[in-house]
């Protein structure tokens, strides 16, 4: 319960921050910037689990980064589809459950193969490989 929590609560803070930086700074920043750094906390709790201060630390480190990105693609579905937002919405969010659940499928029978550690490792690449999709695709500018 206190690592899910630590977790939780960092996707939260995560959300509101990286939501509001957004706005201020360039959505698309925003989502190259927290992949790319949500890599080093996450391979660290992977490496490190338990209720270490510091492992807690990049547990939260690791939702906080890991959901950043999240208020800026909502964005970019948006502004993709001009008078269809709330589709944009759903579609992102229906689009990002249904590959997290398919990922979690992935990773577990990939744990059962060669150990939970190594699968969710190889899962971590998953990260800098979309910081590098999202840095050649194109955000739509607002009209």
């Amino acid at each position: 319960g206190t690592l899910l929590t630590f977790f939780l609560v960092g996707c939260t803070v995560g959300g509101l921050i990286g939501g509001y930086l957004g706005d201020r700074i360039a959505h698309k920043r925003i989502i190259i910037i927290a992949l790319a750094l949500a890599i080093f906390p996450t391979v660290y709790f992977y490496l490190h689990p338990g209720t270490e201060p510091l492992s807690l630390i990049a547990l939260f480190l690791t939702g906080a980064l890991l959901l950043a990105p999240q208020p800026s693609s909502l964005v970019w579905a948006q502004r993709a589809m001009p008078g269809s937002e709330g589709m944009a919405s759903g579609m992102m969010l229906g689009f990002s459950f249904g590959l997290g659940s398919l990922g979690t499928a992935i990773t577990a029978a990939l744990g059962d193969q060669i150990g939970l550690t190594p699968a969710l490792l190889i899962s971590s690449l998953t990260l800098p490989l979309a910081a590098i999709c999202t840095v050649f695709a194109p955000f739509p500018q607002k009209k």
